[in-house]
């Protein structure tokens, strides 16, 4: 019976880190905030006919879970802002300051779309020199 247990602890923390890695993926994949819940349904059902197609083996139930679990976690940390629940988890905690930012600010769905579409983000600073070449070589020359 104490078997039974460690596997199944052991079977849940390694659903968590697959379930993770599988839901950041989706998560950046997300561009809307409709895009974020849909992705989170369609994690919720796939667990469901998971657990339904695997009712008979019960060692396996801990994984599902933790596979649910790590997966809405993931989405949320692949989506990079804090939605819904989420926001009220990261404020209490202090934690994600990226994330709560760019949920006040609203600028999560353009940097997620730019991102998406594989450009580059804005310079925030200019370090190219765009002087005309005569002021170049008069300061060059002192």
């Amino acid at each position: 019976m104490v078997a039974f247990f460690i596997c199944a602890l052991l079977l849940t923390i390694f659903g968590v880190y697959i379930g993770f890695i599988i839901g950041r993926n989706l998560g950046e994949r997300a561009v809307t905030t409709a895009d974020y819940w849909k992705m989170n349904a369609a994690a919720i059902v796939v667990t469901v006919l998971l657990s339904a197609v695997l009712s008979g083996l019960p060692l396996l139930t801990g994984g599902i879970i933790g596979l649910l679990a790590g997966c809405i976690v993931g989405i949320k940390m692949g989506f990079g802002e804090s939605v819904g629940p989420w926001r009220t988890v990261d404020r209490a905690f202090n934690v994600n300051k990226s994330h709560r930012e760019a949920a006040e600010s609203g600028t999560g769905e353009a940097r997620r779309a730019r991102l998406r579409k594989g450009e580059k983000e804005p310079d925030l600073i200019s370090v190219a020199d765009d002087r005309p070449k005569s002021e170049k070589n008069a300061k060059d020359a002192r």
